[in-house]
């Protein structure tokens, strides 16, 4: 997560909730939350939202799931489509904030029924990319490590209901988003003349939709920077919301 997001996420915040009558106390005006579909990802997400009007909230979250092999792996296969790299070998980690604003639809006002939310998504991946390339006496693998921010902005369906008491669900139905990604992924190992000729090969035929990668090879190991645009799917997000 690049620290610019992360001001932006606290000043947002700081200014909701000093507009005049925002921060006065009132029941049921808050809502709590914990993603349970995060769970399966082995990791958490949190998200607090706050009414601002009979129909509008607006809400922060963040979700973070610890490095790991990927999700997806034959989806991430198909469009990387290179056999040298190790898509079965990624190591991937994520820490994502979300500041969004909810509009509902429903006459019962906020909290209940459907709602569309503008919203952007600021997040963090570190992670370890395996490339294979050949020596001169066997094949060999250079691990990547490093860490790509994106951001991205896009509109959210949903919708919220209540089970009973304060409890609520809320279900994340669909969403899509665009934006910006950029990186560096750095492989720090010894390199011959030859095996950084073989590297760099491989590094600059490397093809991922709508991302420039950039290389630099020598014989302490090797650099790649990516830059580019991004497109996101939200959605399919199921949380426990507690009224406060």
């Amino acid at each position: 997560m690049n620290n610019s997001a992360i001001k932006y996420c606290v000043i947002l915040l700081s200014i909701l909730l000093n507009i005049p009558g925002f921060s006065q106390e009132s029941s049921d005006k808050n809502a709590v939350k914990v993603n349970v579909s995060a769970f399966a990802f082995k990791g958490f997400g949190l998200q607090y939202e706050r009414q601002i009007g009979r129909k509008i909230t607006v809400a922060l979250g963040y979700s973070k799931i610890p490095e790991g092999n990927i999700a997806f792996q034959s989806a991430i296969k198909n469009l990387i489509d290179d056999p040298d790299v190790n898509v079965g070998d990624f190591k991937l980690g994520t820490s994502i904030i979300t500041p969004e604003i909810r509009f509902y639809l429903s006459k019962k006002g906020a909290f209940h029924g459907f709602y569309l939310a503008p919203y952007g998504r600021f997040s963090g991946y570190t992670m370890q990319v395996p490339v294979n390339y050949s020596s001169t006496n066997a094949d060999r693998t250079a691990v990547f490590s490093g860490k790509i921010n994106n951001s991205t902005f896009g509109l959210l369906l949903g919708s919220q209901f209540k089970p009973g008491g304060k409890l609520y669900l809320d279900w994340w139905i669909i969403g899509a988003g665009i934006g910006s990604a950029s990186g560096n992924l750095v492989a720090a190992t010894p390199l011959s003349p030859t095996e950084q000729n073989e590297l760099k090969n491989e590094l600059d035929n490397l093809d991922v939709p709508f991302t420039t990668i950039k290389s630099q090879v020598n014989n302490n190991g090797a650099t790649v920077t990516t830059t580019g645009s991004m497109a996101g799917i939200r959605g399919l997000g199921l949380n426990l919301s507690f009224r406060i």
